[in-house]
Order: structure tokens, then sequence, then C-alpha cells
């Protein structure tokens, strides 16, 4: 019963405007057809003006469902105000964060550029990092000198295919002496790379960058926790060493690893930008 009451009183609630105005509209046929001057015997009563009684509680009705509808508007236009004004703080509250991964993507890819300097990498070289999200890899930093080699390539990664997902199973891969990926229309470089560990034909074919030399580097975080890796690449045969690599992460691990850590704008912006369809071993 409660409940049935409940809804009743919400629903009139909802349609006071619409109460309100069939009043009005009862008020004119009132006194149009003259039912207020209507009298009728009842309760003991020769002369009931049972037409003003009408009148009177039309007009009252009219008075209080009107005033229901003005303040029900009130409040609808009072939420939909505060609605917007917090839609407005959430966008600038978004931009803002926007801004704050971008700025910190640039500061990582610049550090990233550093490396590639202090390695002497020419425009046939590259490194890349790779942060593990869920089941998959999202490129986070990329640098090289060479712009075409910059391009980004797929939003995310398996986890297990190609050099990259050797090299996080393993910690580390190294190989310098690929085939030559024009000759045979790739299928001897395709064959080599997929004898070390399986990967997709259409994916090696699609790759803007051929590599010959890798080496491919995990990185664990301050937990120990495998996080990321680093893959240096060389479109060259014997372009780089191990060992030569391996010595200059020696003194630049430490703020790699923090970089890495810190580094979820890629996991907020959904990697936006990786929208190419360039792919990865």
């Amino acid at each position: 019963m409660r409940n049935s009451l409940h809804k009743i009183i919400d629903f009139l609630f909802n349609k006071s405007l619409y109460i309100s105005g069939i009043a009005v509209i009862f008020l004119s046929i009132i006194d149009i057809s003259n039912i207020n001057e209507w009298n009728i015997e009842a309760f003991g009563v020769n002369n009931l003006e049972i037409g003003r009684i009408l009148y009177y509680m039309t007009v009252l009705i009219a008075l209080v469902f009107g005033i229901i509808s003005i303040t029900h508007a009130k409040d609808i236009s009072e939420l939909e105000k505060d609605k917007e004004e917090k839609g407005l703080k959430i966008t600038d509250l978004e931009s803002t964060l926007t801004e704050i991964v971008y700025e910190t993507s640039d500061l990582f890819n610049s550090y990233i550029k550093l490396i590639v300097k202090n390695l002497g990498f020419t425009h046939q070289e590259r490194i890349s990092v790779y942060k593990v999200y869920s089941d998959g890899f999202k490129l986070i930093g990329r640098s090289s000198i060479n712009p075409n080699l910059m391009e980004k390539g797929r939003s995310k990664y398996p986890i297990t295919d190609g050099f990259i997902g050797k090299g996080w199973a393993e910690g580390e891969y190294f190989i310098n002496n690929l085939p030559d990926p024009n000759a045979r229309n790739g299928n001897t470089y395709y064959q080599a790379v997929n004898r070390i560990n399986p990967i997709e034909r259409d994916v090696v074919d699609n790759m803007n960058m051929k590599s010959r030399t890798y080496f491919v580097y995990r990185i664990n975080g301050f937990d120990s926790t495998p996080k990321a890796i680093l893959v240096f690449e060389s479109e060259r045969e014997n372009a780089f060493t191990k060992e030569l690599i391996v010595e200059s992460l020696a003194g630049v691990k430490q703020p790699l690893v923090m970089f890495i850590e810190k580094n979820n704008g890629v996991k907020i912006l959904d990697n936006v930008d990786l929208d190419n369809d360039n792919l990865e071993l």
C-alpha cells in the first residue's frame, strides 16, 4: 500500500505541469458553461453550490500543481547547471592529465635520444621501449636520428611473439647476422626469424624496419619484477655488440627504471597516437 501511494505521489509530482495546465483549461470550461452556478440538493442542504465547490477545488489544484511544476523546473535547471559545471571540471582535468602524459612521454623519449647519441647510432639504428600491460606489450618510447624509423607500430604486441617475446621470456636476446631482408622476396629473412621464435609472415612483411642486428634486454622494476624490454636494432649486419649495449646501460639503468615505473600515460591514453599499420618483431 505504501509503495503504491509513493508511486502515485511521484507520478503526480512529475506530471505537475500537465495537471496544472489541465486544471486551467477546466476552469475555462467551468466559466464558459456556467458550471459554477450548479446547485444540487444533498447532505440535507437544499441549495448546495456544487459548481462553486468544483470551481474553487480546480483553482486550488491549478495553484498547487503550478507551484510544484515551477519548483520542479527550478530544481532540474540547477541540476543541469551543476552537471554542466562538473563536466567542464572533468574536461579540464582530462586536458591537464593529457598534457602531463605527453610531457612525460617527450621527456622519456629525450632520455632515449641521449642513449642513441652516446652509442653513436646512425640513421640505420633505433631504440624502442615496450612496457607490459595485461597480456601484451605497449610501445612507451622510441628514438632514432632517422625520422622514418620513428614511426609507431601497433597499439599492442603479443607477449610471446618474435624477438621481443623471446627476450621477455629469457631476459635478453642478441643476434647480429640475420639475412638480407630483400633477398628471395624476403623468404630467407622470414624463415630465419621464424625459426628463432614463431611469428606471423604478414607481421614480418609489414614491418617498417627489417633489422639484421637485434639486442632485446628485459628491464626489471624496483621490486625486481619484469616490467619492460629495451630493443636495440640496426638494419646493418654486425652493427654493434651486446657488450657495448650492456656497458652503456650501466650508468643509466636506474633512471630508465624510474621512467618505466612511472610511465602509465600509455595506459591512460590507450596509446591513442600509436595507430599506424607498421609492425615490430
